[in-house]
């Protein structure tokens, strides 16, 4: 049985946990070379044990902070020195910002969500295209992971909003400049999903009381929350070679979420 993305090199930012490591296994599963990325050193020394024995010769697990230009640089040349060229690039690390609106939310959570969830995706945006243009064949896929609240105002606080809109803006204008080039650029706005980055969500106290009840207000219809494999599943599609006329779009994940 033919696979996906037999052949294909990419990088996954945050994935060694949640919708990462997801995306992760089923790269693996699709038959790629993936280089996960992530902070914690913990969760990368335990990324290779959560995918079948038969996969794990094609997984590097990488310390990387992507705020950190040079270690982003580094990883990048590491993974053409051992896999040959570059292929693919999920932006997938983000930070939550408990929901606080304008008015409520200090300084240092804004400067932290729009470094980790906008700089940092700029960053290994910047240089995974510099790497695409002159690797033979050049080309290649860039995918963010963005989230509804790109898209609308009330799905989280003012920081990760902020940082999600100008998320779509770096994305359109990627796929705009580099599509000539053979470089796609898009993106997935998931629904509510049950990950790591989520997991504060359980301890209410340390969500502003007035976001997290305009937020929850949009899921009163009782839609059911995003597996994360399904989710997984469409990234590894985007990525296929037979999607090259989807270039710039915000492709909604979220069973319908946003409809409402």
């Amino acid at each position: 049985m033919s696979k996906f993305l037999a052949g294909k090199t990419a990088i996954v930012t945050g994935g060694a946990g949640g919708l990462g490591l997801a995306i992760v296994q089923r790269f693996l599963s699709e038959g790629a070379n993936v280089v996960a990325t992530d902070i914690d050193p913990k969760r990368l020394e335990e990324c290779p044990a959560t995918v079948p024995a038969e996969h794990r010769e094609r997984l590097l697990a990488v310390q990387c902070d992507s705020t950190d230009e040079s270690a982003v640089e580094k990883t990048i040349e590491e993974t053409v020195q051992k896999l040959g060229r570059l292929d693919i690039l999920i932006n997938c690390a983000a930070i939550n910002d408990q929901m606080a609106p304008v008015g409520d939310c200090p300084r240092a959570l804004w400067d932290r969500n729009l470094l980790v969830n906008l700089t940092a995706p700029f960053i290994t945006s910047q240089h995974s295209v510099r790497q695409m243009l002159k690797q033979e064949p050049k080309g290649g896929v860039l995918l963010n992971i963005i989230s509804s609240a790109g898209e609308f105002g009330y799905r989280a606080g003012c920081a990760y909003t902020a940082s999600k809109h100008g998320l779509v803006g770096l994305t359109k204008n990627t796929a705009a400049f580099y599509g000539p080039e053979g470089i796609r650029c898009l993106a997935i706005m998931p629904g509510p999903m049950k990950t790591n980055m989520g997991s504060d969500a359980h301890d209410v106290s340390k969500y502003h009381p007035e976001g997290l009840r305009l937020a929850s207000s949009s899921m009163a219809a009782g839609l059911r929350w995003n597996p994360i494999e399904e989710v997984a599943k469409t990234v590894a599609l985007l990525c296929t070679d037979g999607v090259g006329t989807i270039n710039g779009s915000l492709v909604n994940c979220d069973n319908g979420w946003t409809c409402i």
